[in-house]
């Protein structure tokens, strides 16, 4: 069977129009000219609004000596009206080569698709890091504080977490780090320091806290801005509930590890 070629343009899947003269044994010049009739047509429908480019494409090609000569992209669209026109075992082949084309790229981006979406959510830490990294290489490369925040809402917007840069929260309630959550509730390392990542894991791998209780805030300390994450007063409410509920474990599982806690309230 003929092997036709899937071209992406504009948003769209087409099959240049050279290589279906080739197919259905046309000269190429008078599939343009066709197909240029059936534009014409389409644009005198004011009634059905025609949106051409679901079925063609104008374009061009160099040929041997290098000049430029029309051409079409042809849809799937497309591609059925020409077919439509052909009869016998032309039509036929026709038919069967450009279906199996689009239905096998069909198939590959429901795949893909399908894929993507079986793929696991990434962890809040690990966009931190992330975003860490590339804010760094931004400061380095004197990028605004602006660009900074746009670039960081583009990361987290996605996931509801609103981006903001410290300092700039006296009219909203007030935000707490997860290090300040272990100190409010006692939550200490082995070592004696609060510890802001069994918190982190209570309130992500846990309680699955949401986005909305979340935000993400850009700090400044001279050459260097990190990125942390803020809670509110809900998301501290909760741990205090959950610490609470589980009788302050000294274990707290999550992000494929344990963390050992021991509680000192001040």
């Amino acid at each position: 069977m003929f092997e036709l070629t899937i071209i992406m343009q504009s948003g769209g899947a087409y099959i240049d129009s050279r290589e279906v003269a080739e197919i259905i044994g046309k000269r190429h010049d008078n599939l343009l000219r066709d197909i240029a009739g059936y534009i014409k047509t389409m644009r005198k429908s004011n009634a059905l609004n025609f949106e051409v480019v679901r079925f063609f494409l104008e374009s061009s090609y160099l040929d041997t000596k290098g000049e430029t000569r029309p051409c079409y992209l042809l849809s799937k669209m497309g591609c059925e009206m020409v077919a439509n026109k052909l009869t016998g075992e032309k039509g036929v082949l026709f038919t069967a080569a450009y279906v199996s084309k689009f239905n096998e790229m069909e198939q590959r981006e429901r795949a893909e698709l399908e894929a993507l979406a079986a793929m696991p959510a990434p962890r809040l830490g690990e966009i931190n890091a992330c975003a860490r990294i590339i804010v760094r290489g931004m400061k380095n490369y004197n990028a605004s504080p602006e660009r900074i925040i746009e670039f960081l809402k583009e990361i987290y917007e996605p996931f509801g977490i609103t981006v903001a840069i410290d300092g700039n929260n006296e009219d909203v309630p007030r935000w707490y780090k997860a290090a300040d959550i272990a100190t409010i509730c006692g939550i200490y390392s082995l070592y004696g320091n609060p510890h802001s990542q069994a918190v982190a894991c209570i309130l992500n791998e846990n309680l699955f806290i949401s986005e909305e209780h979340k935000r993400v805030v850009t700090e400044d300390y001279g050459a260097f801005t990190s990125v942390s994450v803020r809670y509110d007063d809900f998301a501290l409410n909760e741990v205090l509930q959950w610490l609470i509920e589980y009788e302050l474990p000294n274990d707290i599982y999550g992000f494929d590890r344990t963390y050992h806690v021991q509680y000192l309230l001040e």
